[in-house]
């Protein structure tokens, strides 16, 4: 008998063939490895506070991201932060001036939040000078420093400020302060209450000049 003569058999042979890649294939997504692979993992919410070593002062913008992933965020003004993650990422804290800390949140842990709170150690990094200069070549530095005008010396300032036509010119011209007002007021009361004797004795103020000078020349010893 010819094989196309039977029906049944010549329907069976190719249904065989592919029914053997089908069960290979099952079995090799029924492994425990695969099948593990393909179970979601959890997601968890991390929040916490992000402190100064042993102390309770807040650190601002302080990096908290999984590497290699795009899950992060970053501490407000306060120090505190909230992020999505997954059970088993290790968090990367990271802030100049600081050192790296990671936390690795448990693979079997079965709750929805997780909170902490990171101390970070201080790590102080100090720089190599730099000396920032404003001139691109060394020819330009020599020819601002040829073409450079030094200040007068300190005598001849001192002599501008004290010329008389300029000392004048500021006294009519700069006001005085609470201090010179009183000084002011209190010599011309002073002053008035010194003409009101002089006029109440009988002696004129215009007088007191060449009386003052005859004393000096003596003109009262010679009478």
């Amino acid at each position: 008998m010819k094989l196309t003569e039977h029906p049944f058999l010549f329907e069976a042979m190719p249904l065989k063939r592919l029914l053997l890649p089908l069960l290979g294939l099952l079995l090799f997504l029924c492994t425990p490895e695969q099948a593990a692979a393909q179970r979601k993992a959890r997601v968890v919410q991390l929040s916490g506070f992000v402190a100064t070593g042993d102390s309770l002062y807040g650190v601002t913008g302080v990096s908290i991201f999984v590497p290699g992933t795009s899950r992060g965020t970053q501490s407000n003004e306060y120090g505190f932060f909230s992020v999505p993650v997954l059970a088993g990422d290790s968090v990367l804290f990271s802030a100049i001036g600081f050192k790296r800390q990671y936390l690795k949140i448990p693979k079997n842990y079965s709750s929805e939040s997780y909170s902490i709170i990171m101390q970070l150690q201080e790590d102080p990094t100090e720089l190599p000078t730099v000396d920032v200069f404003p001139w691109a070549t060394e020819r330009e530095l020599r020819e601002a420093v040829a073409n450079v005008k030094l200040p007068d010396e300190g005598r001849a300032i001192a002599m501008r400020n004290l010329d008389p036509e300029r000392l004048e010119e500021l006294f009519k011209t700069t006001p005085m302060d609470g201090a010179g007002n009183f000084r002011y007021g209190m010599e011309q009361q002073r002053q008035l209450q010194q003409n009101r004797y002089m006029i109440q004795t009988g002696i004129s103020p215009f007088a007191i000049p060449a009386l003052i000078k005859s004393i000096i020349n003596g003109d009262f010893k010679k009478q």
